[in-house]
């Protein structure tokens, strides 16, 4: 296995694993190569990110009207580019911890 099928793999088990997050499966899961980022406190540290799209929760009434819809919101998870751990994720709220808490 590769370290992108690596990296994907352990974000669809976490995924399974807190039940936190549903990613829209229609968008996918998008692998970026090994780069240098400053995480959140404030280090350097070679990483992959995954980017996604959270699931819509679209709510319909009796005759099929929409009566409420929660756009899905884009995320990126951060992954330690030697060890291939989930470091967290981030999103347009902040961020989720590797134990699924925020």
């Amino acid at each position: 296995m590769n370290t992108k099928e690596q990296v994907i793999e352990n974000l669809k088990s976490w995924f399974k694993k807190t039940n936190v997050l549903t990613y829209d499966k229609d968008i996918g899961l998008n692998y970026r190569e090994k780069e240098l980022k400053g995480l959140r406190d404030g280090s350097e540290k070679e990483v992959f990110i995954v980017s996604f799209k959270t699931e819509s929760d679209i709510e319909f009434n009796e005759n099929g009207e929409i009566t409420s819809l929660f756009e899905g919101m884009y995320c990126f998870a951060y992954f330690d580019a030697e060890t291939l751990e989930l470091l967290y994720i981030m999103k347009k709220a902040g961020y989720i911890e590797v134990d699924g808490s925020y």
